[in-house]
């Protein structure tokens, strides 16, 4: 006996239709979703800026250059057109003076033009032929080794231009992949046409191995080229500074890594590794489970100040290296001086950006655009800053840079462990009560010491006046009378 399905019978109740056409739809969820996993795309190595950055209007023009564009997602603008004709009159130069080292630069573009496209948002390269991209490839990585290494001095800009290109070098979207940047610099250097190393040696180029040429490309980078964007103030340290920087240097000897420049993927990374990662291993980081968080109230910088939280500015490289440090009766928070310059904004929400879509959980720069934030609160703190050499401005009115990082901080998320032991030692300290009741009371007790000391002081001065004029007069002593018994 067999039994037949009635498969056609029950489809036709409208229950039944709607429960096939809600299968179909949660079964067309997991085709996608296989889907996506099979052809995930990974993030490219010079992303665009998050739209989460860019919709905050007070900060939409610090993700967008002024003069110069490198890449394909600002190419061909009309306000850009200047340097484009610039960077062909600056190239055609280097053509006319080697053109076979102009030659072969053009040919290892052209090699990489495969590799290049995959380091942008696929949809900003669609309108490039590859030869249209290998040649603003070429264009672009000649004029930013050109700037790296002052030939651009050469060319008759303003200050001001000087500025905005330095300035514009520095964008997450306007950045160059160091694969392509690099095999450029090599050729360039080793062609003789000009290099650093003419400052350096006198021996031949041509035996240079590759490694040697990048190690004289990033101390050029850096100790000339970062010096524009960022430059150390002055600071003599005292006795116990420079024992306790030895002690560091020593102990972290072993654990600092020297990484080749194919460890970067673009000069904005490269800065941002040097003066806000710091020394050490570096690594791409993800979040890790086993941190902490705690919750601390924030203070101003007058806030603290009138605790006995003193501000001093530190040496180091690393902008965002704060530390706390506490006292006898106090405290001090040592944060490295800050330079807000025009370009400063742009800047730290670069850098910031890049954290975002680099996943770097630590968020250093985030964090600490966010900590500086929580202690500028009015300009009165932006002015106490500025007078302990903290920040260094060379534009707007304190209210002005007190609005700056108001601005800059509007939709940012800070780690929220950066600077826990910071704000710990801050929390920890605003609570104790007998050094708040010490400051409390510091002023009437060293008035009254000062008082009552001044009386002392004149109470005994009074006694050894008197003293020093009874010695003087006669017949007052034992001596005296003595004598005076002697003659009857």
């Amino acid at each position: 006996m067999s039994i037949a399905l009635n498969i056609e019978g029950p489809s036709h109740s409208p229950s039944r239709r709607a429960s096939c056409r809600t299968d179909a739809w949660l079964q067309s969820l997991v085709t996608e979703s296989m889907d996506k996993d099979s052809n995930q795309v990974t993030e490219p190595k010079v992303p665009r800026v998050p739209s989460e950055f860019r919709k905050i209007k007070e900060n939409s023009d610090c993700y967008e250059p002024t003069v110069v564009s490198i890449g394909p997602y600002h190419h061909g603008k009309e306000n850009l057109e200047e340097m484009e004709k610039l960077k062909a009159k600056m190239a055609g130069q280097f053509v006319k003076d080697s053109i076979e080292a102009a030659e072969e630069m053009y040919s290892k573009v052209k090699e990489l033009v495969s590799d290049a496209r995959k380091c942008y948002a696929e949809e900003s390269t669609r309108q490039f032929d590859d030869e249209k991209f290998t040649q603003m490839m070429f264009l672009d990585g000649y004029f930013i080794v050109q700037v790296v290494f002052k030939q651009l001095q050469t060319q008759k800009l303003r200050k001001d231009e000087f500025a905005s290109v330095t300035r514009d070098l520095f964008l997450l979207e306007n950045q160059l992949p160091f694969q392509a940047l690099i095999p450029l610099m090599r050729i360039y250097v080793t062609s003789g046409h000009y290099s650093a190393v003419e400052r350096r040696t006198s021996s031949s180029k041509q035996s240079w191995s590759s490694e040697r040429i990048d190690q004289e490309f990033k101390k050029t980078v850096q100790e000339d080229f970062f010096k524009k964007i960022h430059e150390i103030p002055l600071h003599r340290d005292s006795c116990w500074e420079k024992i306790s920087n030895f002690l560091k240097s020593s102990r972290s000897k072993d654990t600092d890594t020297d990484f080749g420049l194919d460890f970067y993927h673009h000069l904005l990374e490269f800065f941002y590794f040097k003066f806000v990662y710091g020394k050490g291993k570096h690594t791409r980081e993800s979040r890790s489970n086993r941190e902490t968080t705690s919750w601390n109230r924030y203070y101003s910088v007058n806030e603290l100040k009138n605790v006995g939280i003193s501000f001093t500015p530190t040496n180091t490289s690393v902008f965002v290296d704060v530390k706390f440090r506490n006292t006898l009766l106090g405290g001090a928070l040592r944060i490295p001086p800050l330079n807000i310059e025009d370009s400063t904004k742009s800047l730290l929400l670069n850098l910031a950006a890049y954290e975002t879509c680099a996943g770097l959980y630590s968020a250093k720069c985030t964090s600490y655009i966010c900590f500086m934030r929580s202690l500028i609160d009015k300009p009165e703190d932006v002015k106490e800053l500025r007078s302990k050499g903290i920040l260094r401005t060379t534009i707007g009115t304190d209210d002005q840079i007190a609005q700056i990082f108001k601005e800059m901080t509007t939709n940012l998320v800070p780690n929220p462990s950066a600077y826990r032991d910071v704000k710990n030692s801050v929390e920890s300290y605003y609570r104790d009560t007998v050094k708040r009741w010490i400051l409390q009371y510091k002023d009437p007790f060293s008035k009254a010491v000062v008082k009552y000391s001044f009386i002392f002081g004149i109470a005994v001065s009074a006694i050894q006046a008197y003293l020093a004029e009874t010695k003087q007069r006669p017949g007052f002593g034992f001596c005296s009378c003595s004598n005076a018994t002697l003659l009857h």
